[in-house]
């Protein structure tokens, strides 16, 4: 059995990017708001968690934020402008197409959905 090689997440190679810049990590990591160690393993990609969607749950978007100056999109799972999820959070919901229709209903959950009211966007 082999295990397949998935890219790392939008927000992570972000974090790498600003290690590659010379920035030290537990800069980063105060920027972010993560534990040092945490970014470290990150970065070196010896983070010891099977998936990496609770850490994105819960660093992904202010990494995007604060580094792209993008909100970090968890249906699209990379990193959109405010103005397109904006757009994407007051679409009319879609009866033809099936990707659109998951995307609205994925939308609706969204905690960072600008049209809640509770969104920082």
């Amino acid at each position: 059995m082999s295990l397949i090689d998935l890219p790392n997440p939008e927000w992570i190679e972000l974090l790498k990017a600003e290690a590659a810049k010379g920035k030290p990590i537990a800069q980063i990591a105060r920027e972010v708001g993560m534990a040092r160690p945490s970014v470290s393993m990150l970065i070196r990609g010896t983070y010891p968690a099977k998936s990496l969607d609770l850490v994105t749950r819960k660093h992904g978007a202010a990494v995007m934020q604060l580094y792209r100056d993008q909100m970090m999109c968890p249906h699209l799972r990379c990193g959109i402008s405010a103005e397109d999820c904006r757009a994407f959070a007051s679409a009319p919901m879609s009866t033809s197409n099936p990707e659109k229709l998951k995307h609205w209903g994925a939308c609706r959950a969204c905690s960072l959905n600008p049209t809640k009211g509770g969104a920082d966007a």
